[in-house]
Parts: C-alpha cells; structure tokens; sequence
C-alpha cells in the first residue's frame, strides 16, 4: 500500500493500472472473441476496487463507495442524462436521414411487441451495468482525484484518456469501429470522448454522484444502437465518419453542449477525495 499520494497521483496510477487491463484483454481477444469488448467495459471498476484495496485504501467500505458517488443517486442529473444523450444522436441521424446520406428504414421484426419491449428493456439494464463499470472508474475515481488542475482541465483530460484506453481494442481485434480507415476514426473518436467527458464530468460533479453520468453513457449506446437498427446508410463510411457514435455530426452536438456546460463548470466546486 501508498501512503500520502495525492490526488493526481492517484489518477495516475488508476490509470496505468486500467489501460494496462485493456491491453490484457486485448492481448487475450483471441480467446475471448467479441466478449472482449464487455469485459475491457469492465475494466476500469476492477482497477477501482485494486486502488480502494491494495494500493490507496481511503477508509472503509462506505467512506470508499461514498468517494466514488455510488451512494447518491443524484436524481436531478437523470433527466439531463437522458435527454442530452438522447438529443445528440437523435439530431444526429435526422440529419443522415434528411440530407440523402441515409435513410430511415424499419427493420424486419420477427417477434412480438412483448419480446421486443423485454429484449430492449435487458439490453438497457445491461448496458447500465457495463456503462457503470466504465463510469465508476472514470468520472467516479479519476476525475474527482484529477480536478486539483482545475475542474474543465480534468473533465477533458480524463475524457480525452477514456478515449486512449479503448484504443488496444480498437487498433488489434475487430470488434469495436472496425468499418472504417483508423487513420480518420481514431481522431474522431478521441474528440468525441474528450468532449463527452464534458458532459459526463458535468454530471457527476453537479449531482455528487456517478449514477447520472452511468445513465448518460448507457443511453447513449442504447440510442445509438436503436438509431443504427433503423439506419440505412449510403456507405459503411457515413456512421463511422459523419453519423454514428463518434461522426462529425456528433462531434458538433457535444461541442454545443461543452460550450454551455463549462461556464457552469467553473462555478461548480469538487468535493476533495481522500
């Protein structure tokens, strides 16, 4: 165990340990197939629990849940959550759909209405977990250590390395942005998760708590995943570069939204972490 690390320093080593999980798991995707991508999600809750345990205990079980927002549900976030996820992409594929770049299509349902409902509803809840284990690690732990640079400096470097850490899955296994040049996709995602840590930092330093930044994240694979299912793109290159999770149109729905969070950020003080 290390005693006396600050903040910064914990960050740090959180992050280490984290990118060095994803390239575990990268370097076992072989075996693993496209359950690598889950278990990369999970990562960042397991390099938590290793600092919380091993490396910078912060006090007992509950101060430790308490310092990473998991005892508030921070409620007045959840609407915001939601909707600011779901407004981005929505506006998104409008724009695919009414400029020719796509269409919108109703994909063949085999099922019925009462499956469909249960099957999105378990998706959605899965997803929660999963964007919760990304979250817990980075809005939770490492953006509450970081903020002694500054709250807007942090929010965008922990966004800007949440976008580093998916790159051992992205760069050696075909399971995550495969369908176009890396070359292009890789900078669009960088900027897509470095202004997305705006939004998520945003959330979970205005309520206290991870929980709405989680809900943010997993409504914003859900949508994007619904909104695909009715998409039919021009090329493979129109979700991956224009539309999609990390296109062009993206990036400009976040870049608003950073432009009215951060003044409102910089008002905003950060409870200090142990």
């Amino acid at each position: 165990m290390l005693s006396g690390l600050g903040g910064a320093a914990k960050a740090a080593i959180f992050y280490v340990i984290t990118l060095g999980l994803a390239l575990v798991v990268a370097l076992f995707s072989g075996t693993l197939g496209e359950a690598s991508l889950i278990v990369t999600m999970l990562t960042p809750a397991v390099a938590v629990v290793i600092m919380l345990l091993a490396v910078a205990p912060e006090g007992g079980l509950r101060a430790a849940l308490a310092s990473v927002g998991i005892t508030r549900a921070g409620l007045r976030g959840w609407p915001f959550a939601i909707l600011g996820s779901a407004a981005i992409l929505l506006a998104s594929y409008v724009i695919l759909w009414a400029t020719g770049l796509a269409s919108f299509a109703v994909p063949a349902i085999s099922r019925s209405v009462a499956d469909v409902g249960l099957n999105m509803t378990v998706s959605l809840a899965v997803g929660l977990v999963l964007a919760l284990g990304e979250e817990v690690g980075w809005r939770g732990y490492m953006l509450p250590r970081l903020a002694v640079i500054g709250l807007v400096p942090a929010m965008l470097i922990v966004g800007f390395l949440h976008g580093v850490w998916h790159l051992p899955l992205m760069l050696t296994t075909p399971y995550y942005h495969s369908g176009g040049n890396m070359m292009i996709v890789v900078p669009l995602f960088l900027v897509t998760l470095t202004l997305a840590g705006v939004f998520y930092g945003y959330l979970r330093v205005w309520t206290g708590s991870v929980w709405p930044a989680a809900i943010a994240h997993a409504v914003y694979n859900f949508v994007w995943g619904v909104l695909t299912e009715f998409t039919v793109p021009t090329s493979p290159e129109v979700l991956e570069y224009i539309g999609g999770e990390s296109g062009i149109l993206v990036i400009a729905g976040l870049a608003v939204f950073a432009l009215i969070i951060v003044p409102r950020a910089r008002s905003l003080s950060v409870a200090p972490a142990a």
